[in-house]
């Protein structure tokens, strides 16, 4: 009787919440989301600023309506909360400096929003990742207007949650623990909030039946409040590149949908409560980019910057008949215009107006129902801050330090003010642009590459508005479409248990009730089943599968990994065929497989093998993003092919220590692009030679001390390290793996981690 009374009550409380939420967001003055509060470009307030100006004098910044200046900028638009600015950026360390990079990091920055003050700033590493350190940054924050909690997405691929005063409340490595793809140039996608859910989605390979051949792009949705993944969803092909389209929420006949440009160049819609696929338009040969938006009656408004699907033009502007199911690419098309290049920016859509911004910098509007183009009006040169209407006013931003507020409707466009900002570094030009504005309380703020700046007109008294609340949702019904397995998938530990909940939806996704299943053991799955609990062995070998629970004919499944009991694990890959690999490893399959080389097992990274249009730069990762305190080391050999030799080498603690065959040297580093704390040294290597490596990592609240030895494997250990590195800012945990930059075929032998007793 209590299990079944706690989840009543579970269940009563999520229905309370979503009420609440609903009543918050008609009330709500502030900007959680990039897109604001409705996650579309709009702010209800009144009386607010018509114009401002900016002047750098001798005594800092000054001019009409300025309310203050901070000279932290970035590259993503800024959320308010409560009273607070929050932006995710990198910090202003001089990248380019030998001195100064072992400084540059990433970080979260909160500021008073009337006074401009710091009110606290979080700084943490970058690592294992192709982005740059320009482009750090790039995902925009979003707040829980619940909780007051604000949640981040960092370029490395950390997920976390921050209280209201900075405190981590949890933190979850997409990348270590999900298999994320570092995104290309650094787009990142920026996460949104939906209820009890946090949002985020990326391309991955992962493990089981998300093992590829290829990467596909997923929608992870976790608790807000726990971090337990809840669901997750591909509903594309393939993807063509990586992307950072937002997906927005809309009611649309009664179902909740998350709706956005996936990276296989379609717009796809979910269920936003389960994840099922609803539909998918394809429209682009490339990945899309741009935000859509939704209007009253349905239609869905999005437009890209690259190949058309049908025809030769690049660009298109497209409306979309967000009602119907399934594969709508030759159904759904309500209008289109080609040969727009618009592949950045949302689009806002206003008392029937579409309003977009183009790639070359100009913005245009169309009738939102016949698609005809109503003006065209020039912002600058490039195209890639989001429009905002607010009062009556379109507030954008371009690329090239302009930062307009226009008069506009369907009749045309008028300036009221345009301010173009300088560099502070005078060689530098203009100030770059690429985020787009916020609104609360009266205040506007913009980010750019330089500064974070606050205008408000204070002579005006402002209002909040009211909020325009979702359509409505179908009524619930009794008969049960889906069930999922809560949490949806978990690491556990040898004789560590796991309690699940099993909660309906019926076909719209609105959530029936919450039950305690009866669990099944899926395919790969070992432990003891005690109805809704499954324990995992006292004493172990990696465990990798699933437990299912069904109701009537419908089923679901959960996802558990469980790592060898013993302090040493250990492959020596004897018997391994076809394209088997460890069980648990990650981003494993396929970019990896076995070869049996010398009358031996080993594992070998080929060159070109499954890279398409990736690097050949590939990390396999052993473990978890918790771990701390172990030995790695493995056997490996370079071949050489065409006068070039790969790169080959470990992971620990988010460290690598490899083999530099083309280039003779041994090296530390975390972050290649910017080698914030790298350490090199000569060191000769041999093709089709085998060596051994070894490493491991040593953190105490100060530092962390990154050692690396190398010896050819026929030869004895040396007694000392062979290099080691220090930084001052150490990753407190990280997951074992093998790194290889394949430009030649290459191997692993003989992998062990090694734990402190």
């Amino acid at each position: 009787m209590r299990n079944t009374a706690l989840h009543i009550f579970s269940f009563l409380m999520l229905a309370l919440f979503v009420c609440e939420a609903a009543l918050a967001q008609q009330t709500s003055s502030n900007w959680p989301h990039w897109r604001g509060p409705e996650q579309n470009g709009i702010s209800r307030e009144l009386n607010l600023l018509d114009d401002w100006s900016f002047e750098e004098g001798e005594d800092g910044a000054q001019g009409k309506n300025l309310a203050w200046v901070s000279y932290t900028g970035g590259r993503a638009t800024p959320i308010i909360l409560n009273g607070r600015v929050f932006l995710n950026c990198r910090t202003p360390e001089d990248f380019t400096d030998p001195e100064e990079r072992i400084h540059s990091r990433e970080q979260v920055i909160c500021w008073d929003l009337k006074t401009g003050e710091v009110i606290w700033n979080d700084k943490f590493n970058v690592f294992q990742t192709d982005i740059a350190s320009p482009r750090v940054g790039w995902a925009s924050m979003v707040g829980d207007e619940e909780s007051g909690n604000v949640f981040m997405h960092s370029v490395s691929g950390l997920l976390r949650c921050y209280s209201p005063d900075g405190d981590v409340v949890w933190e979850r490595s997409l990348w270590e623990d999900y298999g994320k793809i570092s995104g290309y140039g650094g787009r990142t996608q920026t996460p949104i909030i939906d209820e009890n859910r946090v949002i985020v989605s990326f391309l991955t390979v992962n493990w089981g039946d998300m093992k590829g051949p290829g990467p596909l792009h997923y929608y992870y949705a976790f608790d807000k409040n726990s971090g337990e993944l809840l669901w997750i969803s591909a509903p594309g092909e393939a993807p063509k590149d990586t992307n950072y389209s937002v997906p927005i929420v809309r009611v649309i006949n009664g179902q909740r949908l998350l709706i956005g440009g996936n990276g296989d160049g379609s717009v796809c819609a979910l269920n936003a409560r389960t994840g099922a696929p609803v539909w998918r338009f394809r429209m682009s040969e490339r990945g899309l980019n741009s935000t859509p938006v939704v209007d009253d009656a349905g239609r869905v408004f999005i437009a890209h910057g690259e190949d058309n699907i049908d025809n030769v033009d690049f660009g298109r502007v497209q409306c979309i008949d967000g009602t119907l199911t399934g594969d709508i690419t030759n159904s759904g098309s309500v209008w289109r215009f080609d040969g727009l290049k618009a592949g950045y920016t949302a689009l806002l859509e206003k008392d029937g107006v579409v309003y977009v911004v183009s790639d070359p910098g100009n913005l245009h509007a169309f009738d939102g129902e016949s698609g005809e183009m109503l003006w065209e009006y020039n912002l600058g040169t490039v195209g890639k801050g989001s429009p905002v209407w607010a009062d009556g006013k379109l507030y954008v931003m371009e690329v090239n330090g302009n930062i307009h507020i226009l008069k506009a409707d369907r009749a045309g466009c008028e300036e009221v003010s345009l301010v173009n900002l300088k560099a502070t570094n005078p060689e530098e030009g203009i100030d770059e642009i690429t985020a787009s504005p916020a609104i609360s309380q009266g205040h506007v703020v913009f980010v750019t590459r330089d500064r974070t700046i606050c205008v408000t007109d204070s002579s005006k008294e402002w209002e909040a508005g009211e909020l325009e609340p979702l359509a409505d949702e179908a009524e619930t019904g009794a008969e049960v479409a889906s069930v999922h397995l809560y949490p949806y998938e978990v690491i556990l530990g040898a004789g560590e248990s796991q309690k699940f909940e099993l909660h309906k939806f019926d076909a719209n996704g609105c959530l029936i009730g919450v039950e305690a299943p009866t669990l099944e053991a899926g395919p790969g799955m070992e432990g003891e089943i005690n109805g809704d609990t499954i324990t995992m062995p006292a004493e172990c070998d990696e465990i990798a599968g699933t437990v299912v629970a069904s109701v009537g004919d419908v089923q679901a499944q959960a996802r558990i990994r469980c790592f060898n009991s013993s302090n040493e694990w250990s492959w020596d890959f004897e018997g391994f065929t076809g394209i088997q690999v460890p069980p648990t490893w990650i981003r494993a399959h396929v970019k990896m497989k076995p070869f049996e080389l010398e009358g031996g097992g080993t594992v070998m990274r080929m060159a070109g093998m499954g890279q398409g249009k990736g690097r050949p730069s590939h990390t396999v990762l052993l473990g978890s993003s918790d771990m701390t305190d172990y030995v790695i080391q493995a056997d490996v050999m370079m071949s050489e092919q065409k006068r070039q030799m790969p790169s080959i080498g470990l992971l620990a603690g988010r460290y690598n220590f490899l083999i530099a065959g083309n280039t003779a040297e041994l090296a530390i580093w975390s972050w290649a692009p910017t080698l914030r704390m790298a350490q090199v040294e000569r060191f000769r290597s041999d093709p089709d030679v085998w060596y051994t490596v070894k490493m491991k990592v040593e953190v105490t609240d100060e530092e962390a001390r990154v050692y690396g030895k190398v010896w050819q494997r026929d030869e004895d250990e040396p007694e000392e390290w062979t290099m080691e590195a220090v930084d001052p800012y150490p990753n407190p945990s990280g997951s074992p793996g093998l790194y290889v930059y394949a430009q030649a075929d290459c191997f692993f032998d003989n992998v062990k981690v090694t734990f402190d007793e």
